[in-house]
């Protein structure tokens, strides 16, 4: 008798658990969602596609995402999604998991509409090489393996904490903002942190150390609905040595103008992430 008043109950949650989630595929609001997302992305003039697809837990999710904007691609995907979590939901938090994978590596975040801790984030394995906005944007070939993992709390001032950076072998070339070039450098140690502080965003340090150069990243970042049309305040600070300023020195030249004091350039950039220029 009890094995078998077991075995019932035991099929009638299966069963229940199979209505819950049917319910929720049938009667979850994709169109509405993918409308709402596709207005925010084109205020910033952006595009997301392919069209979106329901996944079976509650969710949304696209094959071979592509985001452009005019000047073409900035970011692909092989897989990207967005789902509700079910079990934070029986205590009364409202978290959201995104997941892409991006060439062989992986993003993953996870967002909490309420409560104290709000983002977990970590990436792991990215090539820029895969990521089309340095050609697109910047006119530049990129390489290099991008980590990332950080944690972020609400507060009643907005959210705070803290994003460590850090792209393995780092190489580029060929990089112009606006009218000026960077000098090009390869295999780069990088490190770097962004801080959050009661819901303001700022790089407070990214350092590229390679043969002959360092270079040091730093400066306010535009964040929120409208982060890529929101004016950048970043400053680049550049001190070749000898023999790196003379195997460029056209480069340092069209950079004379931000020369702050012998053997070092303080570049101001401005403009937007889509649209970064020196200034």
């Amino acid at each position: 008798m009890k094995g078998a008043l077991l075995v019932r109950r035991v099929a009638l949650l299966a069963t229940t658990l199979v209505l819950f989630l049917l319910f929720c595929y049938l009667f979850f609001p994709t169109g509405r969602i993918e409308t709402v997302l596709a207005q925010a992305l084109s205020r910033q003039g952006l595009t997301l596609s392919p069209a979106v697809h329901k996944t079976l837990l509650p969710g949304l999710a696209w094959d071979n995402a592509l985001l452009s904007s005019e000047q073409g691609q900035l970011l692909s995907c092989r897989w990207l999604n967005i789902r509700v979590l079910l079990l934070p939901l029986l205590t009364g938090r409202a978290v959201l998991s995104g997941g892409a994978t991006i060439g062989t590596g992986h993003l993953d975040i996870r967002y909490a509409l309420n409560g104290k801790a709000a983002l977990d984030l970590a990436a792991d394995g990215i090539s820029l090489a895969d990521i089309p906005f340095f050609k697109s944007v910047l006119g530049a070939k990129a390489g290099g393996t991008l980590w990332s993992q950080g944690t972020l709390q609400r507060g009643a001032k907005g959210l705070s904490g803290d994003l460590k950076l850090e792209v393995k072998q780092l190489e580029y070339s060929g990089v112009k903002l606006g009218a000026f070039p960077l000098p090009d450098a390869a295999n780069l140690k990088t490190q770097g942190m962004v801080e959050v502080r009661e819901g303001k965003v700022r790089l407070e340090s990214f350092t590229l150390q390679g043969d002959g150069i360092y270079m040091r990243l730093s400066g306010d970042l535009p964040s929120g609905g409208d982060a890529a049309v929101t004016p950048l305040n970043l400053s680049l600070q550049i001190m070749p040595k000898p023999e790196f300023l003379e195997k460029q020195k056209l480069v340092f030249m069209l950079l004379a103008k931000f020369m702050t004091s012998p053997g070092v350039y303080t570049v101001p950039i401005r403009g937007t992430l889509l649209k970064p220029q020196i200034l």
